[in-house]
């Protein structure tokens, strides 16, 4: 690999700014060079790339990045000492930028879905494979503080053997009118499979509770077939699916349900309960949105912050003094996340950008110390073959397993 020291050089394929009515900017714009920047001993962004060169050229010179590109081809021919590719374009790109990255034998940020249908998916794990380079497929919330303590306590049997769990996300992005350049989003073409969007949510239940799906029972549906454009009158039309409604079953035995929905509006967000043989934990949202401001706000909208409560019970102890059932209803409590598994600071932990930044210095600390960071292009893989599962299930009405073959 290029570089010597703990420094890696970077370089970000999507970084062009959107300008966007609604404040928000793009997902590299806002999140991942904002990210890099903050951990400047971990990082050295050499590079920005887009589709053309006005564009890559401008965030090179917002963020003073000394190179710009409008070909990911020329990109990792010329930058000899690159390091990292980060791909943060949209879903029907991956492969496209991704490849080329692999060849030449340089790690890859990937963000999710890994690709656009599980053979993209395949091609690209095969070649990081043959390439032997480090990836991460970026779920954004994965190496949160509070999602990776949730899964230490889960592994150190907080609760017990897990028996069920329920997950929902509940958000607007689908409903509300959206500005013109978000087209994409709403075409099952770039997009590629129909529950893609549910990926993220697939993906904590495998971190959380470290066991595989192994076979699901769904029902996609298009709930919202088109909404305003807020900057044109027109309307934003969709063939995407909006909602994604799961029964899951786990190779250890537990047994749940997920509900992703992008229609909700005043969504509650994230939440993920899981109950075992000795206690339960409930990963919720504590929305605070309403002191962003479009104007002032770097283009990255603050989401809420997470809290974890949980309990247990001690068994000798209820037997000693035993109570009905009903009083034990809601009995858990605020549960404090460890300095330790906070990898950044100075960062708003609403914003985007605080997980992106947890998530590359995870990603620093695999390469630098030789070991897969997780979610890796085996976990995204795992995710297009659930996913596969999950179409066809929802297609034939019945539960269908999940075919891992070829891992």
């Amino acid at each position: 690999m290029a570089s010597t020291g703990q420094r890696l050089k970077v370089a970000v394929v999507g970084a062009g700014f959107a300008h966007s009515p609604d404040g928000r900017e793009r997902f590299a714009v806002r999140t991942h060079i904002p990210a890099l920047l903050a951990l400047p001993d971990k990082f050295e962004v050499v590079a920005t790339c887009t589709t053309r060169m006005e564009t890559a050229q401008e965030s090179a010179d917002h963020f003073g990045i000394p190179h710009a590109f409008d070909s990911v081809e020329r990109m990792v021919d010329e930058l000899t000492d690159l390091d990292i590719v980060c791909v943060s374009v949209r879903p029907a790109y991956h492969h496209q930028v991704a490849m080329p990255a692999l060849r030449a034998g340089k790690h890859v940020y990937n963000e999710f879905p890994m690709g656009l249908n599980s053979d993209q998916a395949q091609e690209m794990y095969d070649m990081a494979k043959e390439k032997n380079v480090k990836t991460v497929v970026s779920y954004q919330f994965h190496h949160h503080p509070v999602v990776r303590y949730m899964s230490d306590l889960i592994a150190d049997g907080y609760i017990g053997k897990p028996i069920t769990f329920s997950i929902s996300d509940i958000v607007s992005n689908y409903i509300v009118p959206r500005p013109s350049h978000r087209q994409w989003l709403f075409q099952s073409s770039m997009g590629g499979q129909p529950g893609y969007r549910s990926g993220r949510s697939l993906e904590r239940i495998r971190g959380i509770l470290n066991q595989e799906i192994v076979s699901v029972s769904c029902d996609y549906s298009l709930k919202v077939p088109e909404r305003a454009a807020v900057d044109t009158g027109g309307v934003i039309k969709s063939d995407q699916v909006d909602n994604m409604v799961y029964l899951l079953q786990t190779d250890g035995g537990a047994t749940g349900t997920l509900h992703m929905s992008q229609t909700g509006w005043f969504g509650s967000g994230d939440r993920f309960e899981i109950y075992g043989t000795e206690g339960m934990l409930y990963l919720g949202t504590e929305q605070s949105t309403k002191n962003w401001k479009k104007e002032s706000g770097d283009g990255d909208p603050k989401r809420g912050s997470y809290q974890l409560f949980g309990n247990r019970v001690d068994i000798d102890e209820y037997i000693a003094d035993p109570i009905s059932p009903e009083r034990l209803q809601r009995d858990f409590h605020p549960m404090e996340v460890p300095d330790k598994y906070y990898k950044v600071s100075g960062i708003d932990e609403q914003k985007g950008v605080f997980c992106i930044a947890q998530t590359w210095a995870a990603f620093h600390d695999a390469i630098i110390n030789d070991y897969e960071c997780r979610p890796n292009y085996e976990d995204g893989l795992r995710i297009h073959r659930i996913l596969n599962a999950g179409n066809e299930s929802s297609q034939k009405r019945k539960w269908v397993d999940a075919d891992f073959s070829g891992i």
